[in-house]
């Protein structure tokens, strides 16, 4: 008996009761596709609810999506989630949203200017520097650092493997330190040594829940490319446990420690530049400017620019 002939849906009809929402994968603090930190951002999100969010965020499988809303109190609001929760910002993610807004004219075809952007901490300013013949560079305000020294060496050195000499914990001390979120910051006395940390993920974890820090940020003066200032390896806690490719918001830390505590000169304090993701395979730079004003530090931007390796169409019912 001869089977029926099925008519196969259109795709208008398979999709006429679901959302439509443009997707793009940008990797942030790069300037080359399939290097720095990637995230994933939905544009014109408004239609979605905190449920469809999360689905999204599963779907896409980064470390962040961020959500691109309207706003009424700021030229743009963002939501972020990780495949697990959502989170209350994400540095990178702020970069390459704004960024690829930036690139769609959304702020105009001439966006210089400060700019307020929403997020769940409430409203950060940023602005959009373009030059010539480069890609344009985002800048995000972060708020004022707060620092606290942290006494515990001997944990410290052997959650990331190494021996408590190998750290210059006497000449730049251990700290806690946040511009929004809280990182511990250690010095590393050679980019050989940050190679080869060896992250313990029980004691990093139990470290990070004493200390109460979100983050464990090694650094090193010792460079890969010369007209950076500082080499850094992240550890990120919450919501789950990944080295970070780029990390925007213990950058903006690290910078504010170093100029709060004249490791950097103040005609340098402008023009810093963080590298990470070495080690990865996903070099970054994480650009950084610290205003000092007499014993106070006024400002800290976090800056870099991006660019989008995936664009496509997701359908969410």
């Amino acid at each position: 008996m001869p089977g029926k002939a099925i008519t196969p849906y259109t795709t208008n009809q398979v999709y006429e009761a679901v959302l439509e929402l443009e997707v793009l994968k940008v990797d942030v603090f790069t300037d080359e596709p399939l290097a720095g930190n990637p995230s994933a951002v939905v544009l014109g999100a408004d239609p979605l609810d905190e449920v469809q969010m999360q689905r999204v965020a599963v779907e896409m499988g980064l470390r962040s999506t961020a959500f691109v809303l309207r706003s009424k109190k700021a030229d743009v609001k963002i939501r972020y989630f990780t495949p697990m929760s959502e989170e209350p910002i994400c540095g990178h993610s702020t970069i390459g949203s704004l960024w690829a807004l930036a690139e769609k004219e959304a702020f105009g075809s001439s966006p210089g200017g400060r700019r307020r952007l929403e997020t769940s901490l409430g409203i950060l300013p940023f602005h959009v520097e373009s030059f010539p013949d480069e890609p344009k560079r985002i800048w995000m305000t972060q708020k004022r650092p707060m620092f606290s020294r942290v006494e515990e060496i001997t944990e410290v050195a052997s959650a990331l493997g190494i021996g408590a000499d190998r750290m210059f914990h006497e000449e730049f001390p251990l700290s806690r330190a946040s511009t929004g979120i809280p990182c511990l910051l250690v010095p590393i006395r050679t980019l050989q040594t940050i190679e080869k940390l060896e992250f313990r993920q029980d004691e990093v974890i139990a470290l990070a829940h004493e200390l109460e820090v979100n983050a464990i940020y090694a650094y090193t003066w010792n460079v890969v490319d010369r007209e950076s200032t500082v080499h850094a390896r992240c550890i990120a806690v919450t919501p789950d446990y990944h080295e970070d490719p780029a990390s925007a918001m213990p950058a903006g830390a690290l910078c504010s420690y170093l100029v709060e505590n004249e490791f950097v000169p103040r005609d340098k304090a402008e023009d810093m530049v963080v590298e990470q993701g070495t080690w990865l395979g996903r070099h970054s730079k994480i650009f950084a400017r610290v205003e000092k004003r007499g014993a106070s530090i006024r400002k800290v931007e976090v800056g870099g620019s991006a660019c989008v390796s995936l664009t496509g169409k997701m359908y969410v019912g």
